[in-house]
């Protein structure tokens, strides 16, 4: 947005410039049998009028904007055509015509000229921003910067594992309450179909929010350095995936104590990443099983 600001600027700019000079030229007459070329070249208001136009015409075509490039282009052709009737009433029609083609090369080479130096810069500052670039790189290989990188969507760095393990929690205490109801309970009363059919959603529930939250700390917050560090974290969360899905198919309470010490290992090795200490306590609440927490 800054270039095509900066270059619509001096599009206007060389427009008005070349406003003034065509008014100018206009004013300014052939000399008695002095060829349309030589006036053209050796006269200073058209031969500037002209390239002026040919850099505007580069102007507009760097632009890439269709319309913008076709005003250019008509703006140069009307200023031949005034020139070429102009010329060809105070002097002949061939000095018009003449005056037509010449003017018309001049404008096309200060065109191109002004094209080629303009995408020769941007590939200019291209080329040394990579240079920079390469330099920086060059010098971090002898003394090391520090780096910040950010892990996050939004908000920013708000990660935590403990969503995860509260689910991990639930789940087994759903599979305690299923246990306990059937052990106690009579499968043929509506009390007994309700609360089993709430503990199976509640239960699939709970499961796809743990798979869910450790996904996202997964994707969203391990990068190159924290797997570097800990190459075993892909096949404990391909672990944790299988044993979320487990829970789900089954009221088994083994697998999922198993979920559960799955993801107390994907919490240690999150909280040790940022440097923090963690401890194993008893949650205070059913099924009161350890869970990793830090130490804050």
């Amino acid at each position: 947005m800054k270039i095509y600001g900066l270059l619509f600027s001096c599009l206007v700019s060389f427009g008005l410039l070349t406003a003034f000079l065509v008014s100018e030229s206009a004013a300014h007459p052939a000399q008695a049998q002095q060829l349309a070329f030589e006036h053209v070249l050796m006269s200073s208001d058209h031969f500037l009028a002209l390239v002026l136009m040919g850099v505007m015409i580069a102007l507009c075509m760097i632009c890439r904007k269709r319309i913008i490039a076709i005003l250019g282009n008509s703006s140069l052709l009307g200023f031949l055509i005034y020139h070429l009737v102009n010329h060809s009433f105070s002097h002949s029609v061939l000095f018009g015509l003449e005056f037509l083609m010449v003017g018309g090369f001049v404008s096309l080479v200060a065109w191109r000229a002004a094209y080629f130096a303009i995408q020769s810069s941007f590939r200019l500052t291209k080329h040394f921003n990579s240079v920079v670039f390469k330099a920086v790189e060059l010098i971090d290989g002898v003394k090391k910067f520090p780096i910040a990188r950010a892990h996050c969507d939004i908000p920013c760095k708000i990660y935590d594992p403990h969503i995860a393990t509260v689910s991990a929690l639930s789940v087994v205490r759903l599979i305690d309450i299923m246990e306990e109801i059937q052990s106690t309970g009579d499968s043929s009363s509506g009390d007994f179909q309700n609360t089993i059919t709430r503990c199976i959603q509640r239960k699939e529930e709970e499961s796809e929010k743990l798979k869910q939250e450790v996904r996202i700390i997964w994707g969203d917050y391990f990068k190159e350095p924290q797997f570097e560090k800990h190459p075993e974290i892909h096949d404990l969360v391909h672990e944790i995936m299988t044993l979320a899905s487990a829970t789900k198919q089954t009221v088994n309470r083994e697998k999922g104590l198993r979920l559960l010490e799955s993801v107390n290992k994907f919490a240690e090795i999150f909280w040790s990443t940022k440097n923090i200490e963690t401890e194993k306590k008893i949650a205070p609440y059913p099924p009161s099983l350890e869970i990793i927490r830090p130490k804050l």
